[in-house]
């Protein structure tokens, strides 16, 4: 049982009942009909599309993706709307609604659809379901795409449900986020290298992020951008940052801030607050990949179970971007942010390559359809992106100690058997708005390439770059190796305190001069999405609680100093910027309280995954196979796409005397023989060849 659910049961065991049944089942009815008489807020006008857009047609496929998401959003919209005329009609404050039995009774019964996806076809199927429905079988919505985020703490909006986290424990404004950006999370010298990790540990945290969470802002009614410090500033769902007089670097007084869609709490089955939507799956099942539905997945895919490429080996054109130079195009992704950093597009295209290589690979063994080739492959990268997650990438951002407590680390052998149908592996409010947007403290200044020699030859500022694919794109993606050899000799920067002038006046300008600061923006989005402060999730996991600015143990002096002279109460720090201030523990990448969020929730992923690799049975993989996959590591996966010579083992990591540089010849890849057909015979199992028609155990040639 969620957190908030089994608060609202306690609540409701001390409420005190006023109103009849019957009354109250006739409040909760003309609340609703009065929410569905009166005008609600238009989402968008932008033009319906069909249910299957032309194959090939990447714009198509975005625009109904974002149709779904109006659908959802005007269901958001109702259901707010709808609280505040229970809150009208009952004379009740929200706090006592959501804990009075007889009207969550009422509001179940009038309102809630009681009907759930039916999960035959996935009781036994091999793979699963693009979007996430019925992975767990006894909650078929859990981590689904399209719904709302879960929370480990219940939200606390300044009205209860809808309106956003503003006031502080003394009953005054919270301070500015650009404030707090400016006091906390600046400085006059840049961010100290990392002497161990590389770039390429902030490009894939990029990379997963994208697997896991993306979470949707409202628009104008036009369809356009909500313009929420000018003409849209009236709108309900602008909830623009205010900026001081005395802004070092901004000379007008707002930032532009659109709401986050909302979402119905519990699918419209209980009253509750607004919640957000996440329009990816929570699995990571390589969704940045291939899309987070069926006709996405089918739209990016090619012939013979490989996806489609253009020119070069690169990904098709089609997505979001802005082109600047002739010839470039806007690369097209399972996840639209493809474009969003050069880095970034070259690791799409590096899986891209690694899909294609695996189906090929299996094609050989295999005499199978094209799109059980192109399921199978799917699998299998799946698998092999759990595996980098979980065995190359979470051993530098997490603390042994805390990885062994949740049994993250993955096994060298065996088949893993602890999957529990009752941990729900939905991310996370606090972890998709707060938690994973540590690695923004990460940004590199620039981008770059470098020579077979690691010699650079040449940079690019990452305000320059942002969004523009050219990098990756130009000379048919001849370079891509030279950027990739960039993020693998190139320090990341240490989890500390942001830097003004080296983080925020290289990313966020546009032709006007700056107009973006990332920072602020984290801020204003925990609050939108009413984040309980930073004190509070510290309690939730165990960690001494700051009765003082003095008590905040795991910030420096200066840190400590700052945040008082910017907050009127320990209380009121933002959870972004609480978690994101700490000083890690030797061995983690975060401080302890993103430490404590990031691994429950990966725990959540691990644990509430059917379909996790390590599994025994149909949805995970026989053991031989199982262990091909467990050989692949990130730094093979660059060779065999990008032909590289020589690599440092670990690929997220400086090159040391720990972690030499090898012939890439030397690190072993998959042996697709391991995924020819094998059939039962009397005398046990033989090697099914796959030849058509040449081995009478295989079905007189019949594919599966």
């Amino acid at each position: 049982m969620e957190y908030c659910h089994l608060l609202m049961l306690l609540v409701s065991i001390m409420t005190t009942h006023v109103e009849s049944v019957d009354e109250i089942d006739d409040i909760i009815t003309e609340a609703i009909q009065k929410t569905y008489d009166e005008p609600l807020r238009k989402t968008c006008s932008r033009p319906e599309v069909s249910d299957i857009p032309e194959t090939g047609n990447g714009f198509a496929f975005l625009q109904q993706q974002r149709n779904d998401e109006d659908s959802i959003a005007r269901d958001g919209y109702k259901y707010v709307n709808l609280i505040k005329n229970i809150i009208d009609r009952s004379g009740l404050s929200f706090i006592d609604l959501y804990g009075n039995y007889n009207y969550q009774k009422s509001f179940y019964t009038q309102l809630c659809d009681k009907t759930t996806p039916a999960c035959d076809d996935y009781k036994r199927s091999k793979y699963r379901s693009a979007n996430g429905v019925c992975n767990n079988l006894k909650n078929p919505t859990w981590g689904v795409a399209l719904h709302e985020h879960a929370r480990y703490l219940p939200a606390v909006y300044d009205d209860g449900y809808n309106i956003p986290r503003q006031t502080s424990k003394s009953g005054e404004q919270l301070p500015s986020p650009r404030v707090i950006s400016n006091n906390v999370l600046s400085g006059d010298a840049e961010t100290p290298a990392d002497d161990k990790r590389n770039l390429m540990l902030f490009t894939f945290g990029q990379f997963i992020d994208h697997d896991l969470t993306f979470t949707p802002i409202a628009i104008g009614t036009d369809g356009e951008h909500l313009d929420c410090c000018g003409d849209d500033i009236a709108d309900p769902e602008c909830f623009g940052i205010d900026i001081p007089a005395d802004d070092p670097r901004y000379s007008h007084t707002c930032m532009d801030f659109p709401r986050s869609i909302p979402a119905p709490f519990n699918s419209f089955c209980s009253i509750g607050y607004r919640e957000q939507v996440n329009r990816l799956s929570s699995y990571i099942d390589g969704g940045m990949i291939y899309g987070d539905t069926k006709s996405f997945n089918e739209n990016l895919s090619g012939k013979l179970g490989s996806l489609r490429t253009s020119e070069g080996d690169l990904l098709p054109d089609g997505g979001i971007c802005n082109i600047h130079q002739a010839g470039d195009f806007c690369q097209l992704g399972g996840d639209e942010r493809v474009n969003e950093a050069p880095s970034l597009s070259g690791l799409h295209v590096v899986f891209l390559r690694l899909h294609n290589i695996i189906a090929e690979g299996i094609r050989k063994v295999r005499n199978c359809r094209s799109h059980v080739i192109f399921l199978e492959t799917k699998k299998i990268m799946g698998a092999i992106i759990q595996q980098i997650t979980y065995g190359e990438y979470l051993p530098v951002l997490l603390g042994k100690q805390i990885r062994e407590d949740l049994d993250l680390d993955l096994l060298s052998r065996g088949f893993w058997r602890k999957y529990d149908p009752d941990v729900n592996p939905t991310v996370k409010n606090v972890v998709a708005t707060a938690a994973l947007r540590y690695g923004h403290s990460q940004i590199p200044p620039e981008f770059g390439y470098k020579t077979m020699q690691f010699a650079t030859t040449q940079t690019f500022k990452t305000e320059d770059v942002l969004m523009d694919p050219h990098i990756v794109v130009t000379q048919g993606g001849s370079n891509i190796p030279d950027l990739a050899r960039f993020l693998l000799d190139t320090p990341a920067r240490k989890m500390d305190r942001q830097v003004e002038d080296a983080v925020r006046n290289e990313l966020f300008r546009d032709v006007n001069g700056l107009t973006f600061d990332l920072m602020s923006f984290n801020i204003q989005r925990g609050r939108d999405h009413a984040l309980p402060s930073y004190n509070a999730w510290r309690e939730w996991c165990g960690l001494p609680v700051a009765q003082n600015f003095a008590n905040l143990v795991d910030h420096s002096a200066d840190v400590r100093t700052r945040l008082q002279n910017t907050y009127v109460d320990v209380n009121d720090v933002d959870v972004f910027v609480g978690g994101v201030t700490e000083t890690p523990r030797d061995d983690a990448l975060v401080g302890p309280l993103f430490e404590c969020l990031l691994g429950r929730q990966f725990h959540d992923i691990k644990f509430g995954d059917r379909y996790w690799y390590e599994t025994n049975g149909v949805e995970g993989f026989p053991r031989r196979q199982l262990q091909e996959i467990r050989k692949v590591t990130l730094s093979k996966i660059l060779c065999e796409t990008l032909g590289l010579e020589i690599i440092q083992k670990d690929a997220l990591s400086l090159t040391s005397a720990d972690n030499p540089l090898v012939t890439c010849s030397s690190l072993p890849f998959i042996d697709f023989s391991r995924w020819r057909h094998r059939t039962s015979n009397v005398g046990g199992w033989i090697w099914n060849r796959g030849a058509k028609g040449k081995d009478k155990d295989k079905g007189k040639g019949k594919k599966p």
